[in-house]
């Protein structure tokens, strides 16, 4: 009996694409459901600061480190000296893991007062003392959140990515499932349980493959040979160049908790989410997908298959996230009232919601791609380079926001407070959209000064071809907008009208991306002709 063949890069992508988007949507069914049972109030505003903590000190404290740290160390001892050896350095590495995330745990439980005051600032007192608690329900959910990331490493090394893309399809199944079942008996401290059930759930599920790949658990005091400072090496640089999304975070939460009565906070947190989601289904897929091959690749000394996974999965990511962005700005409004509107979430909250979605989308496409980089050089070993780019990007969102709307965890006013109440809750999204840009660009630049990736005028022109046919959409979807009558039939037509558009456009400006699906069509069908003829 021959071996079963392993699906090839081409099947992992598309098995976790389908995984991706299930996970997603339910994640926007459980995000719909908490805003239909809470809209904007005092319990979704001490709901979207509380469950921001842990995820935020998390990422702060520890974040990359579990998987950017360990995987090039792991796929270097598993091309050097074999399995075992890579798989006894895992079980260090979990155990320091686990005693990290326990101190945190630890410390968020007996800080959390003064942690929701300094992400909240504003908010009234009622809204704090329930932030409070269901900050200390929710933070010993970091312990999970380290274990999981931690085996998705392992899985993903040794080549199994279905598992590790179905964790979050796992928990938001449990939240959801709470949402409509539970929610009604329980309430927001149920939510806040449910939470840390979903995260835990997130660790056992991949436990049965893992120890299918010979991977045994065993409790022990981190041995700190030289593979696991090889790691903790690189982990300070690699921590401080995730810094980006959770200070930039908590420094914007902090300004929208005194816009809009409270009410820009809970706004921001739905936009956010809803944005991570729609960008998270294509950047998840490539990078977990490409950095334990990236890894691999530096490890054999590979450096030209290391460049061409970057080129052609950036250039496929703007292919596939331009349009989305220009559909995304045009149709915000009925997008969000479509996705979000019923319960307590009113046609208010829809417009504060929208305003900050569609300033969020200036730095989608550079959000994706810049994923992909980021990946390249934790692969390649260079974790200093991120860590520049982030303090960078970070810098800026804290100058325009202290800027335009003051810093109120630091008792800091606005220098220019005119340009904070004329732009509001859009102005800070879109100050996080740039911040997002200028991560970007610094990284591309790091890429080819390490000569790990140089994209080429023809990468460039491509990319161009994309954002130029996604352009053409404009015109037909502010059409859409404005002469149809009701949500769901301006999101239908306009997806209808805006799809057709981009690929004629495509096709016109020859976009590489679109012979290849042409391609893949004509094989596919190809295939399937000859299957018929047998």
């Amino acid at each position: 009996m021959s071996e079963k063949k392993k699906p090839g890069l081409l099947g992992y992508a598309v098995v976790m694409s389908v995984i991706t988007i299930i996970s997603k949507a339910l994640g926007l069914l459980r995000d719909v459901l908490v805003g239909r049972n809470y809209g904007t109030d005092v319990a979704a505003q001490a709901y979207a600061a509380a469950s921001s903590l842990p995820v935020m000190i998390f990422d702060f404290v520890i974040g990359g480190v579990v998987t950017a740290a360990f995987i090039p160390v792991f796929n270097s001892i598993l091309v050097r000296k074999g399995k075992d050896e890579a798989l006894e350095y895992a079980n260090s590495y979990v155990n320091f893991i686990l005693i990290a995330t326990a101190v945190i745990a630890a410390a968020g439980v007996g800080l959390a007062p003064l942690l929701v005051r300094f992400v909240a600032p504003e908010l009234s007192a009622e809204a704090t003392a329930l932030a409070v608690k269901l900050t200390r329900i929710m933070f010993p959910m970091i312990i999970f959140t380290g274990l999981a990331f931690s085996f998705v490493g392992i899985l993903q090394s040794l080549g199994e990515y279905n598992i590790p893309a179905l964790i979050s399809l796992v928990s938001n199944v449990i939240m959801v499932g709470y949402l409509f079942a539970l929610n009604w008996k329980f309430g927001i401290f149920g939510l806040a349980v449910t939470m840390v059930i979903g995260w835990a759930a997130q660790a056992f599920i991949q436990a049965p493959k893992l120890l299918s790949f010979g991977y045994r658990y065993r409790p022990a005091l981190p041995k700190f040979d030289e593979s696991l400072k090889r790691s903790l090496k690189s982990a300070l640089p690699i921590l401080i160049g995730m810094w980006t999304t959770p200070i930039c975070t908590l420094i914007n939460n902090s300004c929208a908790s005194s816009l809009n009565e409270g009410r820009a906070i809970a706004a921001l947190s739905y936009s956010s989410k809803l944005y991570i989601i729609i960008v998270g289904v294509f950047s998840f897929v490539a990078t977990n997908l490409l950095f334990p091959k990236m890894s691999k690749a530096e490890a054999g000394g590979d450096r030209e298959e290391t460049t061409r996974l970057i080129r052609t999965s950036s250039k496929t990511l703007v292919f596939v996230i331009a349009p989305i962005t220009v559909g995304l700005v045009m149709l915000a409004r009925p997008f969000i009232a479509l996705v979000y509107e019923r319960g307590e979430f009113t046609p208010a909250d829809t417009l504060l919601t929208s305003d900050a979605l569609r300033f969020y989308c200036v730095g989608m496409i550079f959000m994706a791609v810049n994923e992909v980089l980021v990946k390249s050089l934790f692969a390649s070993e260079h974790p200093k380079a991120p860590m520049v780019s982030s303090i960078c990007s970070m810098s800026f969102n804290v100058l325009v926001i202290w800027i335009c709307y003051g810093l109120p965890s630091f008792g800091a006013p606005a220098l220019i407070p005119a340009l904070g109440e004329r732009f509001g809750i859009g102005g800070i999204a879109l100050t996080a959209g740039l911040a997002t840009v200028i991560n970007f660009f610094i990284n591309a630049v790091f890429a080819w000064r390490k000569k790990i990736c140089r994209f080429t005028g023809r990468d460039i022109l491509d990319a161009g071809r994309s954002i130029v046919a996604a352009a053409a959409m404009i015109p037909a979807l502010w059409f859409v907008d404005r002469k149809i009558g009701s949500d769901i039939g301006r999101i239908g037509l306009g997806i209808l009208a805006g799809v057709a558009i981009y690929f004629v456009a495509c096709v016109i400006l020859r976009s590489e991306e679109t012979g290849a699906v042409f391609s893949m069509i004509r094989r596919k069908s190809g295939k399937k002709g000859d299957g018929e003829n047998e």
